[in-house]
């Protein structure tokens, strides 16, 4: 075992096969450009597998790793962060020595984190009680159905004292954007931004946008607030009526201000959220039919199929075959890259 560096920052992240090559090379590349910029070696990275072998991503290619799950087990004197990087599987091999690993690195105060659904990761191995966390929008109904207790934000990442997670996609990036800012500076972190071409640093306040939110914050006020109560309502769906007397307009105006803006009328909307639901709990939970036709508030099954049959031009039944068979089969090409 090295001795620690503590002029370096030790970030070891911990990939999970078919995990998602874009949340980890881009949480990779701003440290890299931060060492760079600085004329030094501030911040070094290792890849970790669970035995230390190479590791194919969810798009088909393959990293070398530079540890085993043991070898970081064993060197968490040096290791500052630690994230889990996750794809579609969520529930790598090894659970029991993996969770030992993590509740000891928690003990090692080392701060932990997690990329896309490897918020599930750290979650079951019981490391997020107490916290605030996020994981990306697809997999958030899942995760809200397996951990009812948790306190799980729409966010695109979440900073809650020594836990990290982010839901995906780039943003690894703006997670070390703001690391970066800590140890060196807003300026610092803007000049590695700069050289990504982005134009302003997320913060963690940002929302995801998935499916029918992709554009909410562009929305009149009376919509946004809408849609809050509507999602807020989703096992047991309110009237309209109800939703325009909490937002404090009449139904009338509602409708116009659907229709002008979103080409629909608001109960379409709300269904519409509704399904979406629904499909991410087909796509990710084993949940019968009958039950997720319940939490998204249909009143049968029969009804639900009928609904989702119209809404997406499969039955429930085919999403979930199709979803089953793309994991059994891992197709490297197939899949979200989450």
């Amino acid at each position: 075992m090295r001795p620690a560096d503590r002029t370096l920052t030790t970030i070891a992240f911990l990939l999970v096969r078919e995990f998602s090559m874009l949340s980890v090379v881009s949480a990779l590349e701003p440290l890299r450009a931060a060492n760079r910029l600085l004329g030094r070696r501030h911040y070094e990275w290792l890849l970790i597998s669970d035995d230390g072998g190479p590791i194919n991503a969810s798009n088909g290619m393959v990293l070398a790793a530079d540890g085993s799950l043991g070898d970081l087990g064993r060197d968490l004197v040096r290791t500052d962060f630690l994230f889990v990087c996750a794809g579609l599987d969520h529930d790598p091999p090894n659970r029991a020595r993996l969770h030992s690993v993590l509740r000891q690195a928690a003990r090692n105060r080392v701060i932990l984190g997690s990329l896309s659904s490897g918020t599930f990761v750290l979650a079951r191995a019981g490391l997020l009680e107490g916290y605030r966390c996020t994981v990306h929008w697809e997999f958030q109904p899942a995760f809200e159905e397996e951990f009812p207790e948790l306190d799980c934000t729409s966010g695109l990442y979440a900073i809650d004292r020594d836990r990290w997670t982010g839901s995906g996609g780039i943003t690894g990036l703006d997670m070390m954007l703001q690391l970066i800012e800590r140890d060196h500076g807003p300026a610092m972190s803007r000049s590695v931004g700069n050289q990504f071409q982005i134009d302003r640093i997320r913060n963690s306040a940002v929302h995801q946008r998935p499916g029918a939110l992709e554009r909410l914050e562009t929305l009149p006020a009376p919509i946004q607030e809408a849609i809050a109560v509507m999602l807020a309502n989703v096992e047991s769906p309110l009237k309209m009526s109800e939703i325009a007397a909490e937002v404090g307009v009449n139904l009338r105006r509602l409708e116009r201000l659907f229709q002008s803006h979103l080409e629909m009328a608001p109960a379409q909307y709300y269904r519409r959220l509704r399904l979406e639901k629904a499909r991410e709990l087909l796509m990710h939970t084993n949940l019968s039919a009958l039950e997720i036709s319940v939490l998204t508030g249909f009143s049968s099954s029969s009804h639900f199929a009928m609904a989702y049959s119209r809404a997406f031009g499969v039955r429930p039944s085919a999403t979930r075959r199709t979803d089953t068979n793309n994991e059994q089969d891992h197709d490297p090409k197939g899949g979200p890259e989450t």
